[in-house]
């Protein structure tokens, strides 16, 4: 079965990238639309890809792209995925958001989005760090109470949040697994052209261990929201993680 997807944002640098990807699996995977805020600024850019995209699944109209697709994926800003949102519950369109930055209130809304559709979310769709973030689950329920913790992390000098999302998906399994509430200490940088890095310490008196994630290219990302697609294309309405696509 070949699964169509719309993706808002699509001459951002994810957008691109997922669209690419989509680009060399077409036995199993179509773009079908991908939203813009202005068709002639983008119709260059995709002249560059290997495969010509035809012009007129690009638009600025994004509630026509979600009505012509199976799985919308979404890596936009917090505000655009709320209207994203709405018209994937309108068309009823499977959902996947990599999108970071979220407040608690908009958190919310996307839970209740959950039960009229099927959402995955995950602020970080890398194979390797969902595997890191099992392994911080095992090292926080192993040695956690008697440890000190920091999440330290690395990004571009563009990226808008701070603490990550990916980090504070880590503080989140830390936090969850510890008997006993305690501060987990954040580090950030934001210089340079880094993709994304991430590292969590766990200090005992005599001795640290450090789980550590390097994020070569942007590409990781977008391999496993096409992994994330083709999953939730199967699924029944409800909020799942790549920990679940995944099956960890």
């Amino acid at each position: 079965m070949s699964i169509s997807i719309c993706v808002p944002g699509i001459s951002g640098k994810m957008g691109m990238e997922i669209a690419k990807l989509v680009s060399l699996d077409n036995a199993n995977i179509t773009l079908s639309s991908g939203v813009v805020r202005d068709v002639n600024k983008i119709s260059q850019n995709l002249s560059n890809f290997e495969q010509n995209f035809e012009q007129q699944i690009i638009t600025q109209d994004l509630s026509r792209a979600i009505l012509n697709c199976d799985v919308c994926v979404d890596f936009t800003r917090p505000e655009y995925s709320m209207k994203i949102i709405d018209e994937c519950i309108r068309h009823n369109r499977k959902l996947i958001i990599g999108t970071t930055g979220f407040s608690d209130s908009q958190i919310k809304e996307i839970e209740l989005a959950s039960k009229e559709i099927s959402i995955l979310k995950s602020s970080n769709m890398s194979i390797g760090i969902n595997l890191c973030l099992k392994l911080v689950e095992k090292m926080t329920s192993s040695i956690g109470d008697n440890s000190d913790i920091d999440i330290i992390e690395h990004h571009h000098k563009h990226k808008v949040d701070m603490p990550s999302g990916t980090s504070l998906a880590f503080e989140d399994v830390i936090k969850n697994n510890l008997s006993n509430l305690k501060d987990i200490n954040h580090h950030c940088l934001r210089v340079g052209n880094v993709v994304g890095d991430h590292m969590v310490k766990f200090t005992l008196e005599n001795e640290s261990i450090e789980i550590n994630h390097k994020s070569f290219d942007r590409k990781i990302f977008a391999e496993g929201a096409i992994l994330a697609s083709k999953w939730i294309a199967k699924k029944n309405k409800g909020l799942y993680t790549m920990s679940d696509a995944l099956s960890l």
